[in-house]
């Protein structure tokens, strides 16, 4: 992209010129997803009352020793219960206690001599050959790659919102941005060739300032003693610096010429690259709009600016209607404008 430089707004003060202190270059290169049971085997069964056997009619009574008339045989019990054996009683004997078992701990099992049942082994699978490994299949079909995230396109809405409002500093920050998608974005540009934009560019450039705020006598005054050499204040020197509306406003012209010329430039290198054909001068988006500011906008920093955006997309093609422009330019009666067409001319005598 080509380098421009970008001059400041002059203003007769008294008979001395004051060039605004630089200002942010904003020239056409910058505007830039959670219990057992009964009967069951191996139980004991049972046993009938025991009956008592009465001796003879002329037996004695007492017979002595007999056994006890109540002699209660013992029932057998399981292994696994607390068995108690009834002693015989004889008549004069104390009652003993009866001893008590208690159940035994069961064998230690010896686990080596336990007979299992025999394990069934399972019967050998037949033997099967090897079978050969398939050799891998190559196909022939194309290969398709996984798609590419699309990145998301501009807002051009906001874009021609932005330079619609009538806020100054808005409207030059969109320009700003609108530089910077070209210059860093150049596959998007495209986006903005939209006669919305061009339209709210076109307004910008034919915005009545004249009707603005301009800037106080107090701010003449600081910026003439700048121009001569005097020291200010601080607090006087940021005054002088500061914008008025209505140079905000004449800034913001300037702006809007290199945000055409950028444009411009988009639009004929894609017409180009499509048809191989070069659009005509006139023929570009709002070009006769930046020739007209040449030719007659009273402000000489906005025909400056416009001398320096045809120049920035100026083509072979473009040399002889160029050549004329920036010759007639190049009689202006300021001499900034004047400077400025012929640094253009001998720009374009380098261009084959």
């Amino acid at each position: 992209m080509n380098q421009v430089p970008i001059m400041q707004p002059i203003y007769p003060v008294q008979g001395a010129n004051y060039a605004l202190p630089q200002q942010p270059n904003y020239n056409a290169v910058k505007i830039d997803i959670h219990n057992p049971s009964v009967g069951t085997p191996g139980m004991a069964q049972p046993q009938p009352m025991y009956q008592p056997q009465y001796a003879p009619v002329n037996a004695p009574i007492y017979n002595y020793p007999q056994a006890p008339i109540y002699c209660p045989c013992p029932v057998p019990m399981p292994t696994d219960q607390v068995t108690t054996q009834a002693p015989v009683y004889y008549p004069g004997q104390p009652l003993a206690q009866p001893p008590v078992t208690y159940p035994q701990a069961p064998a230690v099992i010896d686990q080596q001599n336990v007979n299992y049942p025999p394990q069934v082994q399972p019967m050998p699978a037949p033997a099967q050959s090897p079978q050969p490994v398939p050799a891998p299949q190559v196909s022939n079909a194309p290969v398709v790659e996984a798609p590419q995230p699309v990145e998301p396109s501009l807002d051009l809405n906001g874009f021609i919102s932005r330079l619609a409002n009538p806020d100054f500093e808005g409207q030059a920050a969109a320009m700003e941005d609108i530089a910077d998608v070209v210059n860093k974005q150049p596959e998007k540009a495209s986006e903005l060739v939209d006669k919305q934009v061009f339209k709210a560019l076109n307004d910008i450039i034919s915005f009545d300032s004249s009707k603005v705020e301009g800037p106080s006598q107090k701010q003449i005054e600081i910026r003439q003693k700048l121009v001569q050499g005097e020291k200010v204040s601080a607090e006087d020197e940021k005054l002088a610096n500061a914008y008025s509306p209505k140079e905000m406003a004449e800034r913001n012209k300037s702006y809007a010429l290199f945000s055409i010329a950028l444009l411009d430039k988009v639009y004929a290198q894609e017409i180009k690259k499509l048809s191989n054909n070069t659009v005509p001068l006139t023929d570009l988006p709002s070009a006769v709009n930046v020739v007209n500011q040449l030719k007659d906008n009273p402000n000489p920093m906005v025909r400056e600016s416009a001398i320096e955006a045809l120049s920035y997309i100026q083509e072979p093609e473009y040399k002889k209607d160029l050549t004329t422009l920036f010759t007639v330019a190049k009689n202006d009666q300021d001499a900034s404008v004047a400077n400025a067409a012929q640094a253009a001319l001998d720009k374009l005598d380098k261009v084959a």
